[in-house]
């Protein structure tokens, strides 16, 4: 009977825990947005890249779109309450080489890290294997909800 209650008592806070999870994960859903301005080329015209992240229940995407930048990448989330991790999972063809057949982010690595602030609750970002051209600090206030 007592292995029976401890055994209860074990799949019980296991349920727990993985209900939290989820839920941190529910908390991160939605789409993510990050213009980059790289200035203006030879002609005038502005020079812009957007990041777009749409975060689901089973979907985490990284759209790259804009100057001389087209890319899809299929990435996996590590949420917690505070934070989510944005590991690199694949291209958008499945691929883990770029089109020019270069590997450049290993599978599960860290692309970047959002974070809330405890007390502003501002939307932070940490970039890691990701670090667009014209970022200067490594963390600050870059992608935005939508």
């Amino acid at each position: 009977m007592a292995m029976i209650k401890k055994f209860s008592i074990t799949a019980f806070c296991a349920l727990l825990f993985a209900l939290a999870a989820c839920q941190s994960r529910a908390d991160w859903e939605g789409v993510y947005l990050f213009s980059e301005s790289l200035g203006e080329d030879p002609g005038g015209a502005a020079m812009l890249v957007e990041y777009r992240l749409e975060l689901g229940a089973d979907r985490c995407l990284l759209a790259i779109s804009g100057y001389q930048s087209d890319s899809r990448i299929r990435c996996t989330l590590d949420a917690g309450a505070e934070s989510a991790t944005v590991r690199f999972r694949s291209y958008g063809n499945g691929e883990v080489k770029n089109i020019y057949g270069v590997q450049v982010y290993q599978v599960d690595e860290p692309l970047f890290t959002l974070r809330h602030t405890r007390d502003s609750g501002v939307l932070i970002t940490e970039w890691g294997a990701l670090t667009p051209d014209s970022v200067e600090e490594k963390t600050g206030k870059y992608f935005a909800r939508q």
